[in-house]
This record gives C-alpha cells, sequence and structure tokens, in this order.
C-alpha cells in the first residue's frame, strides 16, 4: 500500500464529511449574497471554490506531517511570520494597503491578498504547546515560582507580535491570540491561586463595566469610550445603542432585520432582500438565516459543535501533551471565533472583523484554518485504530 493512499485512510472521516458540508454551504450562501449591484461582475463562490481546493491541499499536506515534524517547526515558524509581521507594519502601501482604515494584508500579483496575522496564529499556538510540554517536562515539582516562570516565557513571545497586530488594528486576532494561550495554561496545571488570579481580575473588570453601564452611564460613554480608537467607539456605541443612528449601529441593525425576517424556515434561496455591506465576507451567516431560517442556521451551529467536539475528543486520546495543547487551543480560539461572529450577527456581541470559520469568503482565514485542521489529523494520526478496534502496535503483535 503507498503513502499516498494510506494518509486518505487515516484521516479522520467525521472531520472531512463536516468540511464537505461547510464547502457546499459556503458556496451556496456566497453565490447568494453577491446577486446585489454592489459585486458586480464579480464570481465570489467561483473564488471561493479555489480558495477551498488550496485549503484541502494544505490540511492533507500538513496532515501527512508527523506530530514530532510540526514541534520543530515551532521556532521557525513563529519567527518567521513576527518578521513578516514586522514588515507588514513597514511596508509603502503598494505592497500592504490600507483597507478600510486597516493594514493588516499584503497585497501580491497573481496570489492576492495574505494576512499574516491569520497564519501567525498558527505559529503561536504551536510555539506555546511546545513551550509548555517542555517546560513540565522540565519542572516535575510544581510550584508557583515555576508556574510563573511558564507564564513569564508565553508572555515574552506573544506580547511584542501582539503589540504589532493590535496597530493593525486589528484587536480581534489579538483576542483570539490570548484565548488560545489561556486554554493551553489551564491544562497545564497551573496552581490554583494563580489561576483564580488570572479570573478573577477580568471578571472584576468586566462587572465595574456592566455596574457602570446601568447606574453610570456618563462614565461609559464619556470618559471610557473615548479611550478607543475611531471605528473601536463607533462599534462599541453600535452595539450598546443598536437602534441608535450611529454607522456601528447599521450594520447591525440590518444583520438583527437579516436574521429575524427568515423565521423558521427562512424566505427560500436567492429570496434575502436584506441590504448588508459586504455580506458574503463577515455577516454570511445573516444570509444563512435570512434564506435558510431557524432550521439551516441551527444546523451550521451544529456543525460547529460537532467539529468541535471531534477536536476535543482527538486532544483528549493524544499520545503526547504536545498534541493536548494545541487541540486545546484550536478548540478554544475556534469557539470564540464562532461565537463572536454569530453573536455580532444577532446582536449580542459588537461588530469585530472576525470571519466565521470555513464559512466566510477569503483565503487567508480559510487557509489558516485547514492548517489548524491538518495539525488535528496529525495529531489524529497517533492513535489510529485499525480492524477489530486494535492499534498499529497491538496489530503487529497480534
Amino acid at each position: 500500500m503507498n503513502s499516498e493512499t494510506t494518509i486518505f485512510k487515516r484521516l479522520d472521516g467525521a472531520i472531512m464529511l463536516i468540511l464537505m458540508a461547510f464547502f457546499m454551504i459556503s458556496i451556496v450562501f456566497i453565490y447568494s449574497s453577491q446577486q446585489t449591484g454592489q459585486y458586480g461582475a464579480q464570481n465570489f463562490a467561483l473564488k471561493q471554490g479555489i480558495n477551498y481546493l488550496i485549503g484541502f491541499t494544505l490540511l492533507i499536506m500538513v496532515a501527512k506531517l508527523d506530530i514530532d515534524q510540526i514541534e520543530r517547526l515551532a521556532w521557525p515558524a513563529y519567527i518567521t511570520l513576527f518578521v513578516t509581521i514586522i514588515l507588514l507594519r513597514f511596508s509603502p502601501e503598494k505592497i500592504a494597503p490600507m483597507i478600510y482604515g486597516a493594514k493588516r494584508w499584503f497585497s501580491i500579483p497573481l496570489i492576492g491578498s495574505i494576512q499574516p496575522s491569520e497564519y501567525f496564529k498558527i505559529a503561536l499556538i504551536i510555539l506555546v504547546a511546545r513551550l509548555i510540554s517542555r517546560h513540565n517536562a522540565t519542572h516535575f515539582l510544581r510550584t508557583v515560582q515555576t508556574d510563573l516562570l511558564l507564564v513569564g516565557k508565553i508572555l515574552l513571545v506573544t506580547i511584542p507580535p501582539s503589540l504589532f497586530v493590535y496597530q493593525q488594528p486589528d484587536t480581534g486576532m489579538v483576542f483570539l491570540y490570548f484565548i488560545a494561550i489561556a486554554s493551553m495554561l489551564y491544562l497545564a496545571g497551573l496552581k490554583r491561586k494563580l489561576v483564580a488570579v488570572f479570573v478573577l481580575v477580568p471578571t472584576l473588570i468586566a462587572g465595574v463595566l456592566v455596574y457602570l453601564f446601568f447606574y453610570q452611564p456618563d462614565i461609559i460613554y464619556k470618559d471610557i469610550i473615548p479611550l478607543l480608537k475611531p471605528h473601536q467607539q463607533e462599534r462599541i456605541i453600535g452595539w450598546l445603542d443598536p437602534s441608535g443612528d450611529s454607522k456601528g449601529a447599521y450594520q447591525s441593525q440590518k444583520s438583527l432585520l437579516a436574521v429575524g425576517s427568515g423565521e423558521i424556515s427562512g424566505k427560500g434561496y436567492m429570496q434575502g432582500n436584506v441590504y448588508i455591506p459586504e455580506k458574503h465576507t463577515d455577516f454570511i451567516f445573516a444570509t444563512v438565516a435570512e434564506e435558510g431560517g431557524f432550521l439551516i442556521a441551527a444546523f451550521v451551529v451544529l456543525l460547529f459543535m460537532l467539529l468541535l467536539y471531534r477536536i476535543i475528543r482527538i486532544g483528549h486520546k493524544s499520545q503526547t501533551s504536545f498534541g493536548t495543547y494545541i487541540c486545546a487551543g484550536i478548540t478554544f480560539s475556534m469557539s470564540v471565533q464562532i461565537f463572536q461572529n454569530i453573536g455580532m450577527v444577532v446582536g449580542i456581541m459588537p461588530v469585530k472583523g472576525i470571519a466565521l470559520p470555513f464559512l466566510t469568503y477569503g483565503g487567508s482565514s480559510l487557509f489558516s484554518n485547514m492548517i489548524l485542521l491538518g495539525m488535528i489529523l496529525s495529531i489524529r494520526k497517533t492513535f489510529g485504530l485499525y480492524m477489530f478496534g486494535k492499534t498499529k502496535e497491538e496489530s503487529k503483535l497480534s
């Protein structure tokens, strides 16, 4: 049996079926979203189909790697992508144009736009997983001091690139970085005192903000929100007051109208009539809910839940702590990404430039998520079951 046949047989069937479902849903609803005058003759559905072909190729290439090969790529990938993010900051607009007030993409002829921060997320997850597994292997006796040392190492490799990404600006991506890291650190077995501090501080901050919003709103609107950047102010105000006339409230109002008008069974395919700017990108779920209604929207959410459950199962059964940490980082960052995107569409979260994994139009987001799932499939290979439920080692003995 050749190696190509082996790799295809050892791909996780559940994940591949879910990806095929996402592929069809993405193409169908992107095609429907682009049937308005704002898009002209552009065919984003065809481009997304090409993106998926490239994405599946990347997934298989990464899945063929062994987990130790992925671990060895941690530092080279991190350094390369960190340098790329720095270069993006100082590149001229011909190479890195400003798009909607953000400088996040390289524009390369014949290739298209590349968003380094998306791929840096992959390198950061791999490196942090490596740092935690190596640290825990060295420090058998866990103390507060050794845990603080671990946290210090991770912050040292996370904060500098995060500052560059924040300046693009891309606060959503920075948030995803820290969510992935927090989940891996939680599984690392930190002392309960440290975990309590890390949980208590953000909880107190959130509690104070909620209190001020209900009892001292002037402080929120006059003292806190003005500290943010202009586009962030618009989005926060639009979220807090979606019925207002601020620019940030426009997309929220339209997406809520689209979702609500879909009702249970939807208006029907290509029957959506609510205009939302750039509907095929971050607001693709509004098209799903408007045309497919609650039933199709719930089916999409169910697919995401099944995918996340499968990743959790693979992480739980991984034979290496490095693989477990990678699965944890991917699961939590993807969960927050899904919740944030769908949440902003239905009005419970502020509008952020965070894509809905596998459905939003775009190359960088899709490619990075395919690479992440390729890593999951690589981890899956380490405990692949053979005939009669035996592992590879057990099959050799029988």
